[in-house]
């Protein structure tokens, strides 16, 4: 979205500290030991931006519907069972307060203004992009593995054959990664810096009920680079500046 010319880029750099055993899973792998292995990206664990960019997006949804904003629910995170009809998916997305998956030919929800869209006969880029975070000063023996078991309710001891053992990254590992913004609003800064706020609370990752995911999250800059005469300007920028903008927004109707 915007990017048609390309004027300004902001950068927002971050650093994460998992203040809890963290779990990205991978899925399936060859050669691991652990059922559910974390990703990793030169052998190395990562914080994906397609995970962040998830999290994220959720937390500015629940912020902006809790402040009575109207917000679409992705298809992708429509259950399979209440898409196939298009009864049974207005119903759902009824249901839970949501509006329908925008459609990038018509008007898309501040959601999708930033994060995109792939509703409709073509999709929509957001004015966001994620990028992984990476590991600092990594050594394997932050990598740990942890076991889990389900228990009966009759007896209430282990289930037979119920023992997962997850890969984890552990307590105290630190990473950074950047978030560019491509031509942005000012309150689409301020809106992902407030989402983050709510990351916070409600962690990243599986397992989070079981006390995983927890992140502290630093602002590290905020930069702005402008072309001008061919050549890119950078000037460091304030917080406030995009949260005053952002909290505007949400004071406006509608």
């Amino acid at each position: 979205m915007g990017f048609e010319k390309l004027s300004n880029i902001i950068e927002v750099e971050l650093s994460f500290k998992t203040l809890s055993s963290l779990s990205i899973q991978a899925g399936d792998q060859p050669q691991t030991v652990a059922e559910s292995p974390i990703i990793k990206l030169g052998g190395e664990p990562i914080i994906p931006g397609s995970s962040l960019k998830g999290a994220l997006r959720s937390s500015l949804e629940g912020l902006l519907s809790a402040k009575g904003k109207e917000v679409c629910v992705p298809l992708a995170a429509i259950p399979k069972e209440h898409r196939r009809q298009e009864e049974d998916r207005k119903k759902y997305v009824k249901g839970i307060g949501r509006k329908e998956p925008c459609d990038p030919a018509n008007t898309v929800c501040p959601v999708c203004e930033i994060f995109g869209t792939t509703g409709g006969n073509k999709g929509l880029s957001g004015s966001a992009i994620f990028q992984d975070a990476n590991v600092i000063n990594y050594s394997p023996e932050q990598l740990l593995e942890r076991s889990h078991v389900a228990i009966t309710r009759d007896t209430h001891s282990q289930a037979s054959g119920s023992l997962m053992t997850n890969e984890t990254i552990d307590k105290g590992s630190k990473f950074k990664g950047i978030i560019r913004f491509i031509n942005p609003k000012e309150w689409q800064v301020g809106a992902i810096l407030q989402a983050i706020e709510w990351l916070k609370q409600l962690g990243i990752g599986s397992k989070k009920t079981a006390g995983y995911g927890q992140l502290e999250i630093t602002v590290e800059s905020i930069k702005l680079k402008e072309l001008k005469d061919g050549k890119w300007v950078e000037v460091d920028k304030n917080e406030k500046t995009f949260i005053d903008a952002f909290v505007d927004k949400l004071n406006k109707a509608g």
